[in-house]
């Protein structure tokens, strides 16, 4: 896997959280359907997911991009873990507030990643 490779892929795990994090914004500030809120979380999900798997599979070329893959990898679960809550609680203003706060952090988490590469 080359650097550009894994900064694609961590801009993907980026933009996919900031999106979870709007998402959690409008539960947290009820503005939102819980149908609506439990299918896209899962989308959002199925896509870092299928990331943290391409990272898994893929083989790192050096050191450096070795430490950013596991990185990648490891944001990429806390990510999933944050929009599974908004999967299991659509409709909880707490837990919106709470997806939404992990979700911003993690999304700057992964664009420092990228920046690093």
């Amino acid at each position: 896997m080359s650097p550009d490779e894994l900064k694609r892929s961590i801009e993907t795990l980026e933009s996919t959280a900031a999106e979870g994090a709007l998402l959690a914004q409008d539960v947290a500030e009820d503005r939102s359907k819980a149908t609506f809120v439990r299918v896209h979380s899962r989308d959002l999900g199925d896509v870092v997911v299928h990331e943290a798997e391409k990272l898994n599979d893929a083989e790192a070329g050096d050191a450096d991009v070795g430490s950013a893959k596991t990185d990648a990898i490891d944001l990429a679960d806390r990510i999933d873990t944050a929009l599974g809550q908004l999967q299991v609680a659509p409709g909880s203003e707490p837990d919106g507030r709470t997806a939404e706060k992990a979700l911003s952090g993690l999304s700057e988490d992964a664009g420092k990643l990228a920046e690093g590469l």
